[in-house]
């Protein structure tokens, strides 16, 4: 037998009578708690009967009828959100047709829509996942729930897979400015996470730098305001990775500062994943507080000048593998007068060369060592670090192999 709630105005009302009479001044702070908690799960319900009828507005014709261009906009009105919000709730009810947990959950009132979001669309990619999606939105919260809808979504079940999802990411990139009706320059911009890492180690130490800068001056500029401030000044100036204040480390476990005070970005990856190839269930590849990257793109890295490579095996740090400077001065010579031009056949680029490691099956080995590395030309190295391309072989005998020849394991 079906219920059905024949006035939900009624109800509305008796509510809407409790909040008009709420005084907090004569409610004690427990009491105030506990009917926090309540209003809370009135929230979640009323956000789930949302999202179960959406599909039914969607159908109707009365955003028609009301003037509007479409469902998404009539919603928007009714709700007081962003049109976009709307239209994410109508994705979200359309993938929910094919989670029926999630379903159960969200009329219990067990889910916010937030995590709502987060789980339909990692469940979409992995339906096996929903389950301990569930589980972790119980006991994690939100921001660990993210992080998990992440790693479940990083599972592309090969190479090349990794790799294209990586690069769909890549090539989204964009940045957007405008002025402001005050005048002030506004913006707005997405980078693929080695990209983002990159920027962001870059622009908090310098912000770090500037705040210290500002106190040691006796002004008090927020950090926010030293960061615009850092933005500009490592633009305009063409800087290189800045030197991070003792004591400064914006990204908490996302970079730390050697010796010299350069910042490095640490990436993390199983062993497992890094010899693959790609990851699986249950393993990272990934630059903790950003997000993960394919495997291809962490060994495309180990040269590079910003990043650390943290090759765990369980909870174990086997073997850290240090960027760009930890290549040592006496290979970086002998690398100039082995490889004067870029080593990719035919290719005759003798300026603008970059340091990559060559693939090779297996992944031990001192990475840093001569016969493992290679200089090629800014585009090659493009190739190498995007696109899938892999460089084999040695002196004399380098073979550049595009991505169809990759081990897609």
């Amino acid at each position: 037998m079906t219920m059905v709630l024949e006035s939900p105005r009624a109800a509305v009302a008796e509510i809407a009578d409790f909040v008009a009479r709420l005084a907090p001044e004569d409610i004690a702070p427990a009491r105030a708690a506990e009917l926090f908690e309540a209003f809370a799960e009135l929230t979640r319900l009323g956000s789930a009967a949302q999202v179960l009828l959406a599909p039914l507005v969607a159908e109707s014709d009365t955003w028609r009828r009301a003037g509007h261009g479409s469902a998404a906009s009539w919603m928007a009105r009714a709700t007081g959100t962003p049109t976009g919000d709307a239209v994410a709730t109508l994705e979200t009810a359309e993938r929910l047709e094919s989670l029926p947990r999630t379903e159960a959950a969200l009329r219990r009132g067990a889910l916010s829509v937030p995590q709502l979001h987060a789980i339909t669309s990692a469940a979409t990619t992995d339906p096996a996942a929903e389950v301990e999606l569930l589980d972790v939105a119980g006991t994690c919260g939100l921001e660990g729930l993210r992080g998990f809808c992440r790693q479940v979504k990083a599972v592309a079940g090969s190479a090349a897979a990794e790799m294209e999802r990586y690069e769909s990411v890549r090539r989204a990139r964009f940045l957007h400015h405008r002025s402001g009706p005050d005048g002030a320059v506004r913006g707005e911009f997405s980078l693929a996470p080695d990209a983002g890492a990159r920027f962001l180690a870059s622009l908090e130490a310098r912000a770090g730098e500037l705040v210290a800068a500002a106190r040691r001056g006796g002004r008090r500029d927020s950090v926010s305001a030293c960061a615009a401030d850092a933005l500009v000044d490592l633009v305009t100036r063409g800087a290189g990775p800045a030197t991070t204040p003792e004591g400064a480390h914006p990204l908490g476990a996302t970079a730390t500062s050697d010796d010299s005070g350069t910042t490095i970005v640490h990436l993390h990856v199983d062993a497992t994943a890094l010899r693959r190839g790609h990851v699986e269930r249950g393993e990272v590849c990934e630059i903790p507080g950003v997000g993960p990257v394919p495997v291809a793109t962490a060994r495309a890295l180990i040269p590079g000048s910003f990043f650390e490579l943290l090759v765990a095996d369980g909870f174990d740090v086997v073997s850290v593998c240090h960027a760009g400077w930890g290549v040592p001065e006496h290979v970086r010579d002998a690398l100039v007068g082995r490889d004067p031009r870029c080593v990719v056949p035919e290719c005759h680029v003798a300026w603008d060369l970059e340091i990559v490691q060559v693939d090779t099956p297996e992944a031990d080995g001192e990475p840093m060592a001569l016969a493992r590395l290679a200089r090629v030309c800014a585009y090659h190295d493009a190739l190498k670090t995007y696109e899938g391309y892999t460089l084999t072989g040695g002196p004399v005998r380098w073979e550049w192999n595009p991505p169809s020849e990759l081990d897609t394991g």
